[in-house]
């Protein structure tokens, strides 16, 4: 596990273009009862009544896993999780450290923990591997696991839970005293199609909601399709799979 090899900043990032992204299109719907991504001020306590945690539960033929559920959800997980909390919302820590280390330390010491401990147990799971050939039954919205990339974003938690990682963004930038644009690495730090806009950052969804056969923006939708499908190929040419599920770690900054 690498703490600094920018992927930590890459983390942080889409995760930020994402919120940003929800919040755009739940201003477009207009609902008064969302508005837009509400995260946690805090990690949840076990003894949270709002948010309490989903049992443990064994996950077939993976005893590694389901050892792992039983670890995140007990008292020393919540433990673990909430000493890496208390140092990445310290401002004196914050001052120390940069985004890609911080970006790094919520994702493998939080992020992911926080998957798995809200995580509930599912009539069934959807088998791993091939990312680009999943079979539509699994596009429920009853599947809603938050231990499945593919699934977590339709559970309600999976918002409350990366509107907390965002706001560590924020965190950071108050404590070095910094306003304006996030100052990344590179930019953007992470690229999609044809280098222009990053994960979460796709002109599609937007297009999406406005687009009609004819208009330029339904030609400028074509052409993001394109590029993305034409990404997709590439990736299946490399025998890229999808992401494991939600490893958790323990450790320190």
């Amino acid at each position: 596990m690498e703490l600094d090899n920018g992927s930590g900043e890459d983390f942080l990032y889409i995760h930020r273009e994402m919120i940003a992204e929800v919040n755009h299109i739940l201003a477009e719907v207009g609902d008064p009862q969302h508005p837009h991504v509400q995260g946690w001020v805090t990690i949840p306590a076990p003894d949270n009544p709002d948010f309490p945690v989903p049992p443990a539960y064994e996950l077939p033929g993976d005893p590694g896993a389901t050892q792992g559920l039983l670890d995140v959800k007990a008292q020393a997980g919540y433990d673990q999780i909430h000493a890496v909390e208390t140092q990445v919302t310290d401002p004196a820590v914050l001052r120390q450290i940069t985004l890609c280390r911080l970006g790094a330390a919520v994702e493998f010491f939080i992020h992911n923990a926080l998957h798995m401990r809200w995580s509930a147990q599912m009539p069934e799971y959807r088998p791993g591997g091939d990312a680009f050939n999943v079979d539509p039954k699994w596009d429920d919205s009853a599947y809603n696991w938050l231990g499945d990339t593919y699934s977590s974003h339709v559970n309600p938690l999976f918002w409350n839970l990366h509107g907390w990682v965002d706001a560590r963004i924020d965190d950071w930038m108050a404590a070095n005293d910094l306003q304006g644009p996030v100052p990344w690495s590179f930019d953007p730090p992470w690229s999609g199609p044809e280098g222009g806009h990053g994960h979460g950052h796709h002109p599609v969804a937007r297009l999406a909601l406005r687009a009609r056969p004819g208009s330029a923006e339904a030609d400028a939708l074509q052409s993001s399709l394109s590029a993305m499908e034409a990404t997709v190929e590439d990736l299946k040419r490399a025998g890229v799979r999808e992401p494991a599920r939600f490893p958790v770690h323990y450790g320190e900054l």
